[in-house]
């Protein structure tokens, strides 16, 4: 799983196209690698999901007792707010079988279809 984390404006306000990118396994693993800075890398992970979505505004948003849910609806509320991104990897696509009886290039509508052509 991969996710783009962006930087702030002056007003808090995230801007696209910036920020670091973070890998991890799971939810917890990205979390982790986020408070990887010497001013957070001690914190446990629902103490720096909690500050972090204090910090914008989130006070009232609920988190798990269980670290691993926690980071999972931590990740959800992020990308919700467009304060990140998740980043689809090769691996994380998944392509549905193609219809044997149609080719996209044929320029012939599939017998299923019901655009007449």
């Amino acid at each position: 799983m991969k996710i783009r984390i962006y930087e702030t404006d002056f007003d808090g306000n995230p801007v696209e196209c910036t920020g670091e990118f973070f890998s991890g396994a799971t939810a917890l693993a990205i979390v982790e690698a986020m408070k990887l800075n010497p001013f957070t890398a001690d914190l446990e992970p629902q103490v720096f999901m909690r500050r972090t979505l204090d910090r914008i505004g989130q006070t009232d948003f609920e988190l798990s007792d269980l670290p691993e849910k926690a980071a999972v609806v931590f990740l959800q509320r992020l990308t919700a707010l467009n304060y990140a991104e998740y980043v689809l990897e090769p691996d994380d696509v998944v392509r549905a079988p193609a219809d044997p009886g149609h080719s996209a290039n044929d320029g012939i509508a599939s017998q299923k279809s019901k655009i007449p052509r």
